[in-house]
């Protein structure tokens, strides 16, 4: 990213943005835990404002990021580790969620026209949070419960792509359109 106007930022200025990820995140984590609870209901509205908010949260974060990159020097090394922090608790909650929204499915004793939106959408974002945990090399700071959780996403991903390659075409395809 370029810095914009050519400005540095402050902590206090980073430190807003990386508060408000927190409580997104938190807000997302609550959305989740009641779309869960729901598609075992065949109500799949709550699951899409989850994804709603995840969306929501990738604007914070391209923001969080920029403001990263172009900090005061001393801004950017106090605040690292607290950004890190949030950036695994956000990842750690899309795959808490993902393994808990793929048993939701399978144990839902109705599945409407409308639930392919929805395997599609947990399967491009299970491929997402994969690859974002290695691409920013997270997975050293995730501890061992999570990387569990983490080797089973993988596992699933791998199968769903082994398995029915096509899947993941229709996944990312969904994806753009929705994006």
């Amino acid at each position: 990213m370029t810095k914009i106007a050519g400005k540095s930022y402050r902590k206090a200025e980073i430190e807003t943005l990386l508060d408000a990820l927190k409580r997104q995140t938190k807000r997302a984590r609550a959305k989740a835990e009641d779309a869960i609870q729901r598609i075992g209901h065949a109500t799949y509205e709550p699951y899409y404002e989850y994804r709603e908010s995840l969306t929501e949260i990738e604007g914070v974060l391209v923001l969080i990021e920029d403001r990263m990159e172009n900090a005061e020097k001393q801004a950017a090394v106090q605040l690292q580790e607290y950004h890190s922090q949030l950036i695994v608790d956000l990842l750690r909650m899309k795959i808490d969620v993902v393994l808990r929204v793929f048993p939701a499915l399978e144990n839902a004793e109705v599945l409407p026209v409308g639930t392919q939106k929805v395997f599609l959408a947990t399967i491009w974002e299970l491929h997402e949070t994969v690859e974002r945990i290695d691409r920013e090399k997270i997975q050293g700071v995730l501890d061992d419960d999570a990387r569990k959780r983490l080797t089973v996403a993988e596992t699933i991903l791998r199968e769903v792509s082994d398995r029915a390659p096509r899947l993941m075409e229709l996944a990312a395809e969904n994806h753009a359109r929705s994006g």
